[in-house]
């Protein structure tokens, strides 16, 4: 049966609001920082790009996985650090190139991805955040187009609702321009979000996901179990319009499901989508098991300075309670 996509009467921008901290995200900024990072350190790749580089090639030689590279920071507090963003994203792209992996085609290569807070001082709705936002375009139009002449596939990021029509709107003007190298992320939470898919075409390359942000329930729905038939319905309607897909998901029945469901059923050949994962969730045998039967299969790399990725992994770990416990079967080795 397909999926009705929960229709929810229009909420101005302005009266969004994030929802109220639960009991389990007041625990969370108790957890010492040290601990926090114990907890995360199998989902970080690092703190140089060296590093996050080093580990993609060790994932591409054993297991034959590509990745994606993202430099943690968010919520920058000058535009000397979000101009500094820029510089850190090109000398990646710059050390990408230096030592790129071995593939067959150019879609395996590394990519990076970004997130717009790493490039603005404010958020949409605040204050003055125009022409702060004004200068964030600017300087997310800098890093891709440096990508693009060095070859490289970047992602621009989606974060909470705030943020949507601000990456959106952002997206297609570099699309627009020209700049073809560029794929960005849709949340299936939102329930924007099947008109937004309507905007894309075969020049597009979209990440699905279901989204980790703990939205606002006038915006987005609660239950995964309808946001991963809709990750899964999503991807089959832009498949139809020419989309290269990223369907990125640990979860094993929804993968499935897009296979028998979508892939077989229209004839999608291999070369049209790719699995995304990231790295440290053990799913070691679904991942080969993709891999095996000829997918693409990428790993999410985030790596950064411990400072930055201290607040980087509690609020995943807020966001995301469920890393806790992945966390500690790392820590246990307990897989």
């Amino acid at each position: 049966m397909p999926v009705k996509t929960p229709v929810k009467p229009p909420v101005e921008p302005e009266k969004m609001m994030r929802p109220k901290e639960s009991a389990a995200s007041a625990m969370i900024d108790k957890i010492p920082i040290a601990l926090v990072l114990s907890l995360a350190s199998p989902y970080l790749a690092g703190q140089k790009p060296e590093e996050a580089i080093e580990l993609a090639h060790k994932i591409r030689s054993q297991s034959g996985y590509t990745s994606t590279l993202d430099i943690l920071g968010e919520d920058m507090d000058s535009d000397l650090t979000c101009d500094a963003s820029v510089e850190q994203y090109k000398k990646l792209a710059d050390a990408i190139c230096a030592n790129p992996i071995n593939v067959v085609n150019s879609r395996e290569q590394l990519t990076i991805s970004l997130k717009p807070s790493m490039f603005s001082t404010k958020a949409p709705g605040e204050a003055g955040a125009e022409a702060e936002l004004a200068k964030a375009a600017s300087r997310i139009e800098a890093v891709t187009a440096y990508a693009q002449e060095k070859g490289l596939n970047v992602t621009l990021e989606a974060e909470d609702h705030r943020w949507t029509d601000f990456h959106l709107d952002t997206y297609f003007k570099l699309i627009e321009k020209g700049l073809t190298n560029l794929g960005t992320v849709i949340q299936t939470r939102l329930f924007r979000t099947e008109q937004d898919l309507a905007r894309f075409d075969a020049r597009t390359r979209v990440r699905l996901v279901i989204g980790i942000y703990n939205e606002p329930e006038k915006i987005a729905l609660t239950d995964k179990v309808e946001m991963k038939k809709l990750l899964v319905r999503y991807a089959g309607m832009l498949l139809d319009q020419g989309v290269y897909v990223e369907i990125a998901t640990h979860d094993q029945s929804c993968i499935e499901s897009f296979m028998q469901d979508v892939i077989l059923p229209k004839g999608i050949e291999k070369n049209r989508f790719e699995f995304q994962f990231l790295h440290g969730v053990p799913r070691d045998d679904l991942q080969k098991k993709l891999h095996d039967h000829g997918m693409l299969v990428r790993k999410y790399l985030p790596f950064g300075k411990a400072n930055v990725a201290g607040a980087y992994c509690r609020r995943r770990l807020k966001e995301n309670p469920n890393m806790i416990s992945y966390g500690i079967k790392n820590l246990f080795r307990l897989q």
